[in-house]
């Protein structure tokens, strides 16, 4: 694994950017695998699936994380899960000064996400070596990020951190005393979403609306603006999965680029209606949840079927406005992966050189190099369901784990002026199309 250039990330609200029965058992294995017991660990809790409907399917029951500390007296040091967003299992000595941490995802088989975080508690300055360690036969995916206040983080740089032949993780610290915060990502969590909301919303005269609850009861936010309620729709998508923290930056970007005091954004405010949801999956973000929502569920695989709160309200939201069929002129949905790409829809009809999509994607290619990807709309994600029964063409907007984050910002701010070049002067399709193998599904 390369080792990207040290890099300082400063968290703020304007400023940052499967389904397998898990018993409780494999929670408390892996807590069980520290030297040292660990102290205040509540009981493991599983989350009671709602009363089923005819519309839903028996909800996946995943035992979450138990939360608590690993502590090593004779060391001066401990560890803790207890943030939010945090993820650690367990913690072994391995011997003077070092240290395996163990991460074993919410459920199995699950996409190879592999998030962590974790803080660590020292009583006196020390050096440190830890050995990351996963179930199930992952592998290590991101670079750690430090922070001693949560504020300001640092990207762990080369004399820091190795991934070994055999790809082993290794982190090598010198610690102060006090408190170092070590995860994957800047931790991006609810709060900081409806600060940033909120920001942008105000400036264009409007405020952020609860449209639904996830299984938690977290509320799910959102926020519109631009033209009328006949007007053609951008949907704007993010954070089905709970580590994505590149895909959030690449979408506030993008969004704050169509919210601008610019002669572009306010003619294209005028003739079109903007619908973003930044965060749909909350409670997965909040437990350090690899993939799933607080079921486990993989909710980017549940646009069809509806069995989980958090896609049936927006579902829900955009019938009850009726932003159907021939509505929405444009659907983009942010992740992050390990490089930079676009998902697309290969029977979208946009994507031929008369078509919006077809145009948008050669203004992208012209800039910036960003492979393409269609494929069939077979499974049930959000871009294929937006194509299939909105009629929209649709985008999932990847972007890579390590993307710096001012290439990042400038890719997704040149893809929101190319789209508000292109949008007004598209009109929507008529109808949905037919998509067989999406029925099929």
């Amino acid at each position: 694994m390369p080792h990207p250039a040290e890099r300082t990330h400063r968290r703020g609200p304007s400023a940052v950017r499967a389904h397998l029965w898990l018993p409780a058992a494999l929670a408390l294995l892996f807590a069980g695998c520290a030297s040292r017991q660990p102290v205040d660990a509540p009981a493991a809790a599983t989350v009671a699936p709602p009363a089923p409907t005819p519309a839903t399917a028996e909800p996946v029951r995943v035992a979450l994380q138990v939360r608590t500390t690993w502590r090593f007296d004779d060391d001066g040091l401990r560890f803790d899960n207890l943030l939010p967003a945090s993820r650690l299992s367990g913690v072994e000595r391995l011997g003077e000064g070092r240290y395996r941490v163990d991460i074993a995802p919410e459920t199995e088989p699950v996409n190879p996400s592999a998030w962590y975080g974790f803080r660590i508690h020292a009583d006196a300055p020390r050096t440190l070596e830890l050995r990351f360690a996963y179930a199930h036969g992952h592998r290590h995916r991101y670079v750690p990020k430090l922070s001693v206040d949560g504020r300001v983080w640092r990207e762990a740089g080369p004399d820091e951190f190795r991934v070994d032949a055999d790809g082993t993780a290794r982190l090598r610290l010198q610690l102060a005393a006090g408190e170092l915060r070590v995860f994957a990502q800047p931790p991006l969590l609810p709060d900081d979403f409806e600060a940033w909301s909120t920001r942008v919303a105000a400036g264009l005269g409007v405020e952020p609306a609860t449209f639904g609850s996830s299984v938690q009861g977290r509320p799910l936010r959102m926020f519109e603006f631009g033209a009328g309620a006949d007007a053609p729709v951008l949907l704007v998508l993010g954070r089905q999965h709970p580590p994505e923290d590149t895909g959030t930056q690449a979408l506030m970007g993008f969004v704050e680029a169509l919210a601008a005091d610019t002669p572009q954004a306010r003619e294209f405010r005028a003739r079109v209606h903007v619908l973003v949801v930044p965060l749909l999956n909350p409670d997965g973000v909040v437990e350090g949840h690899w993939r799933g929502n607080a079921r486990g569920v993989d909710i980017n695989r549940d646009w069809g079927p509806f069995a989980q709160p958090e896609t049936r309200a927006l579902r829900d939201l955009l019938e009850a406005r009726g932003v159907g069929a021939g509505r929405v002129a444009f659907a983009i949905d942010f992740h992050s992966t390990f490089r930079d790409v676009f998902y697309t829809v290969a029977e979208d009809p946009s994507r031929a050189p008369d078509g919006v999509l077809h145009a948008w994607m050669a203004a992208m290619q012209a800039g910036f190099d960003i492979e393409e990807k269609p494929s069939a709309a077979r499974t049930p994600v959000f871009k294929n369901w937006a194509f299939c029964r909105l009629g929209a063409p649709a985008v999932t907007y990847e972007v890579g784990d390590t993307t710096p984050a001012a290439e990042l910002e400038s890719v997704a701010r040149h893809a929101a002026r190319s789209l508000m070049d292109l949008l007004p002067a598209a009109a929507p399709p008529s109808a949905a199309p037919a998509c067989p193998r999406f029925d099929a599904g």
